[in-house]
């Protein structure tokens, strides 16, 4: 099986269908070589555009922020790059929340400043097959926590970039 696991394969099988299935893309579960093929397509872009507007709980400020991300799709690794600015207070916090939709909590997945609150944000973790499906399904918010809203002061979704359109003639 090419030197990958069941799992390693399992994993690729539902990133090619949640990803590639809604796209009209042919794929046939557990085919490494398809993974492959996959693979070669390249990482998947997203982001969230934060505000206080996103947050469930009525919060005032003037923050905004943007949160890039990038999947590896051979090792399913989530990398970012968080950025924001004027915030009431310091921020103490950031993080990935999941699994829930837009204007509802949820417990947090994914820390992204476990080196502290330095600007800007960046790391990766790898993902498990939960937060997986959750990202790709449009489950997960990313939440700045500060000192005067400790619950979160800016929030946003994590949306996929779409893929870039053919070009026509």
């Amino acid at each position: 099986m090419c030197g990958w696991s069941f799992r390693a394969v399992c994993r690729h099988t539902l990133l090619q269908l949640l990803l590639l299935g809604s796209l009209g893309a042919t794929v046939r579960a557990a085919d490494p070589i398809e993974a492959e093929r996959n693979i070669a397509l390249g990482p998947v872009k997203f982001y969230a555009d934060l505000s206080a507007a996103e947050q469930a709980a009525t919060t005032e400020s003037d923050g905004v922020g943007r949160a890039e991300f990038t999947l590896d799709r051979a090792t399913v690794s989530l990398s970012w790059t968080v950025t924001f600015k004027n915030l009431t207070s310091p921020a103490t916090a950031s993080h990935v929340h999941g699994p829930q939709r837009v204007g509802t909590n949820a417990g947090v997945q994914i820390d992204l400043a476990p080196n502290g609150m330095g600007l800007p944000l960046k790391g990766s973790a790898v993902l498990t097959d939960a937060q997986l499906e959750y990202l790709l399904s449009g489950r997960m918010y990313v939440n700045v926590h500060t000192t005067k809203y400790p619950a979160g002061e800016l929030r946003g979704q994590i949306q996929r970039v779409p893929p870039p359109q053919p070009l026509t003639n």
